[in-house]
């Protein structure tokens, strides 16, 4: 018997051990660049940078981040206090809700602020103590935090913008951009009669209790790695690396700095900012999207929202394609500012490795960097007055998709240029904007913002007015095209349904390995519907999830792992899926199980990675009984642990057998339980 437990175990430490993230997993991306303020807190110092917080720590030189994944409420700080005799940091954000952070652990959350309705500006400008009170000059009153109970006390309307307040000799007083006033503590400060104006003049006081920002400064080369910005407003993968640009324009520009990040194998890269501006002598802001050379991994192209294109090797800048030295057109060339709207986006290679772009308003909207360093630049009439083309994509057969998102002239450009780039004589093409759904109804005002092919050929398009699926697109160019709605039935004896997410604005849509969409709406946070779209698997918002905002921006799924990336308006958060893209056959090198062994301690799902399609798995013991099985989301399988009936298995070695849906290839793992 020893000697079997003995030989059980020397099994448990041959088989294979990877880490990743487990299923369900969140994890906050925040800025932590550029520091806003900081306060110390014994030995460690604690920074607000980008709207995030992290510790580092003076002796160790250890740094720790804060996020709503763990452990705060909220998200996008702007304001930091500390008191020393209670051992708590005041953290204002700024949707005005306030946490506190005691002993720098324990985060008390006080929402009353934020859910007080009030037409008045709640910002927040300063912070004073006096005994368990926390004063908070706010551009209207002071909040008062009683820190002692962890509670807001009270909020005393003086209708003035307070830019600083101290307590002294029983009295409140209160610098405002109209003098400075005092109030009795002993008082109904409620009562705005109550407060007396002591002086015109308040900057003296100002002056004695300004806010500092920095109680010490922030040393250089702490920073976390981290996105340089909060800025996700486009995303792809490029094999395991994550491209992101900061965006954008949508109805109008976002006047964002240029900014190109990238994140693989857990480490953040930016691409160069400074500098690009004196080169161009034009401005560098509001990258729209950014694409990878499919022959070199350190060759970019990054489109603009109104000055072209922008070349970068290893991160560095080393080329500008405008209207003046390109085929790039201008949508106001005779005007002074013309250099202003060279309107690119869409950046996408083809399989030959020929660069496609995008441009709004122009008469030549599709344009073709080749790969030899040509240009083409092609015409279609239904498109010139196209205002806001955005995404693109190529579907299996190598037709390009393009999105038009305004109102007045949105829809789907759809081209099939039948492999000759430069003969547009064999060209197909077709600018919809006015689609007709299954039951013959016309939607109208239509603005069309992401598009994307799924595992079976359909593609599905994000509207203002929820979802459309295309499943013909073979049949586009024909006069009888029509999209589908997707009608869910209300179950309610009625036979009534109700079109899917039809009040929903659709900003992003992705489809993970099993062929489900991940759908990101413009205000009502991201849903993961099954393949059909019948089905909704899980739906979060910033209310029920660590989601950082209920506004989605981007969406991208790693291909190898399966973790879904969502960009929102403020910043940008990653979940732990369960869908992985499939393997094209069975290798058992590709094959994992994770977590393995699986410890007494853990409680979680185990799961099973590099299966072919739909694959067909058993778990069975070393006798050969099964214990469980099931069907692969894509190439990952999850298993709770737990046999038919529901009970947590012992000990042992446990087989995994997967083959594909026609039972004709398969593969063997091996999963060691300890109990």
């Amino acid at each position: 018997m020893k000697s079997s437990y003995i030989l059980f175990l020397c099994l448990i430490y041959l088989l294979p051990v990877r880490a990743q993230n487990a299923i369900g997993e969140w994890q906050t991306h925040l800025s932590y660049h550029s520091p806003t303020r900081s306060e110390v807190i014994g030995s460690k110092l604690f920074i607000l940078a980008n709207g995030g917080l992290y510790a580092y720590d003076k002796e160790d030189t250890s740094i720790r981040t804060y996020s709503k994944s763990f452990p705060l409420s909220d998200t996008e700080i702007y304001h930091i206090a500390y008191q020393q005799a209670y051992k708590t940091l005041i953290m204002v954000y700024s949707n005005a809700n306030i946490d506190l952070l005691v002993d720098e652990e324990d985060i008390y959350n006080l929402p009353d602020y934020k859910n007080k309705n009030m037409t008045q500006d709640k910002t927040v400008r300063h912070t004073c103590f006096y005994k368990e009170y926390a004063y908070l000059s706010t551009a209207s009153g002071i909040l008062c935090i009683n820190l002692k109970k962890r509670e807001i006390s009270n909020y005393y309307p003086l209708n003035k913008n307070v830019l600083a307040c101290n307590v002294s000799d029983n009295h409140l007083y209160a610098a405002t951009s109209e003098g400075l006033f005092a109030g009795l503590l002993t008082d109904n400060l409620l009562d705005i009669n109550n407060w007396n104006k002591i002086s015109d003049d308040a900057s003296e006081f100002i002056s004695e209790y300004r806010d500092v920002p920095f109680k010490e400064e922030v040393p250089e080369n702490i920073t976390p790695d981290s996105p340089v910005r909060n800025y996700p407003y486009y995303m792809n993968f490029t094999g395991d690396k994550l491209l992101i640009a900061g965006g954008g324009h949508i109805a109008d520009r976002l006047n964002r700095p240029g900014t190109i990040m990238t994140f693989e194998n857990n480490t953040w890269k930016s691409f160069q900012e400074q500098g690009i501006k004196e080169q161009t002598k034009h401005r560098y802001d509001d990258i729209n999207c950014v694409a990878q050379d499919p022959q070199d991994a350190t060759h970019h192209f990054a489109a603009s929202a109104g000055e072209g294109i922008y070349e970068f090797k290893d991160e560095k800048f080393i080329n500008w394609y405008s209207m003046h030295n390109s085929p790039l057109e201008s949508a106001v060339p005779d005007e002074p500012w013309a250099d202003s709207y060279v309107r690119v986006n869409g950046l996408i290679y083809d399989k030959e490795n020929n660069l496609w772009m995008v441009g709004c308003e122009v008469q030549h909207a599709v344009s073709v960097l080749m790969k030899n360093g040509d240009w083409v630049s092609l015409h279609y009439p239904e498109i010139v007055k196209a205002s806001n083309f955005g995404r693109t994509i190529f579907d299996k057969r190598g037709w390009l998709w393009a999105t038009s998102s305004r109102i007045e002239s949105g829809g789907v450009f759809c081209l099939n240029y039948n492999g000759t780039i430069e003969d547009t004589s064999d060209d197909q093409h077709k600018f919809i904007t006015q689609f007709t759904n299954q039951d013959g109804t016309i939607l109208e005002q239509l603005a069309v913002y992401c598009i994307a092919e799924d595992k079976e050929g359909a593609i599905w398009i994000g509207t203002n007015k929820g979802p459309l699926v295309l499943n013909n697109p073979s049949r586009y160019f024909n006069d009888n095209f029509y999209c589908t709605q997707i009608k869910i039935p209300r179950n309610d004896g009625s036979d009534l349904a109700d079109f899917l997410l039809v009040n929903e604005a659709i900003n992003a849509i992705a489809v993970d390995g099993a062929n489900r969409k991940w759908i990101g709406t413009a205000a009502n946070g991201i849903y993961l519907l099954s393949a059909d779209g019948m089905e909704t698997v899980h739906h979060f918002t910033e209310e029920n999830s660590p989601l950082l905002s209920n506004s989605i921006e981007s969406i991208a799924i790693h291909p190898r792992t399966g973790e879904v990336f969502i960009g929102t308006g403020k910043g940008l958060v990653s979940y732990q899926s369960d869908a992985t893209e499939a393997e094209n056959n069975f290798k058992e090198s590709n094959v994992r199980a994770y977590p393995n062994p699986v410890r007494p301690d853990y409680d979680g799902v185990i799961t099973v990675t590099g299966m072919v399609y739909d694959s067909d798995v058993k778990i069975v013991d070393t006798a050969g009984h099964l214990i469980y099985q099931g069907t692969s989301l894509g190439g990952q399988f999850t298993w709770n642990g737990r046999n038919k009936q529901g009970k947590r298995v012992s000990t042992g070695i446990y087989m995994v057998l997967a083959a594909d849906s026609e039972g004709k290839e398969g593969v063997v793992t091996k999963i060691a339980f300890v109990r």
